[in-house]
Parts: structure tokens; sequence; C-alpha cells
């Protein structure tokens, strides 16, 4: 990799630039419980990413359907032990 690029030879791309709406971020405002942000933001410290990325990973999984409940996962798990 260089220490420098000469930029002055860019040339800008034809045409209006393209936005995909589905992918950009829109800021909301949520309220949260104190205590319940405090352990989102342990969680993501300790994962070494920002509480925001964090969250919106989260909310993401559940938007796909790939977030289950823990209790839901002890349920399954103990009806495959027992057999059922």
């Amino acid at each position: 990799m260089k220490k420098e690029y000469d930029l002055k030879k860019l040339k800008r791309r034809p045409g209006k630039i393209k936005v995909d709406k589905s992918a950009t971020k829109t800021p909301i405002s949520i309220r949260l419980d104190g205590a319940d942000l405090a352990t989102i933001r342990e969680q993501a410290e300790r994962l070494g990413i920002p509480y925001q990325t964090f969250v919106g990973s989260i909310l993401h999984q559940f938007a796909k359907g790939d977030l289950v409940e823990w209790r839901t996962l002890d349920v399954i798990k103990k009806l495959k032990a027992s057999g059922e």
C-alpha cells in the first residue's frame, strides 16, 4: 500500500448518485430502562463494538426471525432430552 496517492487523476462518475433507501440508517429516539441499557453497553464493550451497533444487530436478528429467546431454547432442549 502506498503512503500517498495522487487523487488528481480521479474522475467523477456520470449521472446521479444512486442511494439504496433500504440500506440507509435512520436515526430514531428510543426510551430504554437504565438497567437494560447498562447491560447492553457492558455486553457491547465485552464484544468490542459500539453499543448502538450492538443494538442494531439485535434488532436486525429479531426482524429476520433469527433471534430466539433463551427460555424457548431451554424448553426445546428439555423436550429433546425427554424424548418427545
